[in-house]
Formats: C-alpha cells, structure tokens, sequence
C-alpha cells in the first residue's frame, strides 16, 4: 500500500497506467477504491491517481473541524510526491468541491476540470435539510444515515443485481471513523457558499456532469456551475443518481476520456 509523506502526515494512494496524469478525488464518506472501475479502464490512456482524502480512509486523520485549504494543500503535496507538475483532475461530490477550491488556487497545476455530481449554490431547504443530517450524525453517529444515503445515491435496479459493489460501499461507511467522518461531513455540508462567488474565476477547460435524478447534487446545481464557468461543458446522465462514477461507470469513463482528448488534441 503505498503512502506519500508530506508535513501533516500520510496520504494513502494507488496509481496505474502511463501518459498524462490523471488524478481522481473521491465523495465524503468513501475512499480511494470507488474508483476502482476507472483505475482499471483509464489507466490504459493516463497515468491514472486515485487518494484518500483528510480523514478518510488510510491518510491523516487530523482532529476536526476541517477546512477546505487542508484539501487543497493535501492534493498539492501529493502531486509533488509524485512529481507531478501538471494533471487533469476530476473530483466527484465532496471531491468536486475540492477540485473546483484546487483549481482556484493553483490553476497552473491543472490541465483540465471535472466536475462530477458536485454540490453549488443550496437552497434554503437543501441546507437545511443537509445540516439536519449533520446533527443526526453529531447525536447518534453515522450509522444511521447510511442506508438513507444508499437509497438516494443508487437505482433499485443496481440496488438488487450488483449487492457485493453495495456492500463494499456501504461496508465503507460504516467503517469510517467517527470524528473523521463528522469533521468532513460538516464541511462538505457548508463549503459550497466559500466556492459560489469565486467559480467565475476559474478559466481552464471543464467539465461538469452529473446525474438526472441525483438529489443532493442535481442537475439545476450543475447547470449554475456551468452558468459560472467560462466555456464549460455539461452534461446530464439520464436515469442516474448520484453514484454515477459507480453506476454508470461505463458512460463515466467514456465521456472523460472524450473530454481528456478533445483537449489535449485542440492544444497541440
């Protein structure tokens, strides 16, 4: 299992294949390996990285609250680790919010953005609603958000016939540590209003995509972000919800590799 070392601790990553970077940020709650699908089918065109993020899985488990900078930093020491001097990103959920704070800061760093299934602009019910479920987790501990959230990320249909990729899921989550997992989920419950105003900012090719019945970051979300974004691209994956890089891994891994290549083809 290997680690890269930077001044706040370890970073757990995996990495495969050859050519241009390409590194992968994953959702609250899950870890490195729900890119698993990608790794394996990406890797045969990028050198593909996938991580764990702060508090999660096998890296750094600093004691809370978190803050989107800690994210930031993490991402740009792992690429140092590396020697990464440029990648193309995609960041999926929480990753996304991540992604998009890591191209604001460091733009010189990216060669292109994905936005996956990301989070912007709540409305007064969706915040309330996501912060009702940060209090259920600050009371009784995430246990008992985790069907709820099984049940809104995936299709009855993958629910029934793919039970051992929900299973690992849900096996994730429920073994995730408790403070970690409260001190990220509360960020990710909030950073979306220090993103909002500063998205028009970011000026690099990017691609934003998300499911059509994805609830918590739905197509309205990612509409707004294209809106924000100079010379974006969206689209909308119909009969998906919210575990599209998972679900609809096939279309995912499609569509980014179209992206990918359309721009490096335009640069050369």
């Amino acid at each position: 299992m290997p680690y890269a070392e930077y001044d706040q601790g370890s970073i757990r990553y995996e990495e495969k294949g050859n050519g241009e970077p390409l590194i992968l940020i994953h959702g609250v709650g899950l870890d490195h390996t729900m890119w698993n699908q990608q790794l394996e089918n990406l890797s045969e065109s990028f050198r593909v990285i996938v991580y764990d993020m702060v508090g999660h899985g096998g890296s750094e488990h600093p004691p809370g609250p978190y803050f989107l900078p800690q994210f930031v930093e993490q991402l740009a020491a792992l690429m140092n680790y590396l020697n990464i001097e440029k990648t193309h990103l995609a960041g999926f959920s929480m990753g996304g919010m991540v992604a998009q704070a890591f191209a604001l800061k460091y733009k010189e760093k990216l060669k292109t953005l994905t936005i996956m299934n990301a989070v912007a602009n709540r409305t007064e019910e969706q915040r309330k609603a996501i912060l009702t479920r940060v209090e259920e987790v600050e009371k009784t501990g995430p246990m008992a958000t985790i069907e709820p959230a099984i049940q809104r990320w995936f299709n009855p249909d993958f629910l029934n016939m793919q039970e051992e990729t929900v299973s690992r899921i849900r096996k994730r989550l429920q073994t995730n540590d408790p403070n970690s997992y409260l001190a990220a989920y509360t960020l990710f419950a909030t950073a979306d209003t220090q993103l909002w105003s500063k998205l028009h900012q970011i000026d690099l090719p990017t691609f934003i995509i998300t499911g059509e019945h994805d609830v918590g970051s739905n197509p309205e979300m990612a509409r707004q972000i294209h809106e924000k974004i100079a010379h974006s691209e969206i689209m909308i994956v119909p009969n998906m919800k919210h575990m599209l890089p998972v679900e609809g891994y096939e279309i995912v891994n499609e569509v980014i590799r179209m992206f990918i290549d359309k721009q490096i083809i335009s640069v050369k």
